[in-house]
């Protein structure tokens, strides 16, 4: 049976705007209306990114990303998927496991790692040219 890791995970992001803070994004309240108070949210700053650390490496199978449903649902669009073990650059060097093109207002997108090969411990969320980020839900599975 599959598990999901993400919830046991130490998470941080590149800033906090109001009280969206990282943890929001795991605690399992799949609410994705920012005033539910559910949302991972940065500040609009230049290359914002959401990082998990698993604490001990894991068998990544999926990732479940579900987008901010209220407002602004292109801020997730251009977001990689990356999954790895290093921390170093908030994530950057592990490897890219997918790039979101777009989920819609309040849907969840499950990415699948296809040969089953990748572990890691980190599984940051790296946003590259947006102006915010928006994750209400992160989840992980692991075999």
């Amino acid at each position: 049976s599959k598990t999901n890791v993400a919830r046991i995970g130490q998470v941080a992001q590149s800033s906090t705007y109001g009280n969206a803070k990282p943890e929001n994004a795991i605690d399992g309240n799949r609410a994705s209306n920012y005033n539910q108070g559910s949302c991972a949210h940065t500040n609009n700053n230049l290359n914002p990114w959401w990082r998990l650390d698993l604490l001990k490496p894991y068998k990544i199978n999926t990732v479940t990303i579900t987008n901010r449903q209220d407002c602004c649902p292109e801020r997730i669009n251009g977001a990689e998927i990356r999954i790895g073990n290093s921390l170093n650059d908030n994530g950057n060097a592990n490897p890219r496991c997918a790039v979101i093109s777009s989920i819609a207002a309040g849907a969840s997108q499950t990415f699948v790692e296809v040969d089953g090969t990748l572990s890691g411990k980190s599984c940051p969320i790296h946003l590259v040219w947006l102006s915010g980020h928006h994750d209400a839900r992160f989840f992980t599975s692991s075999m």
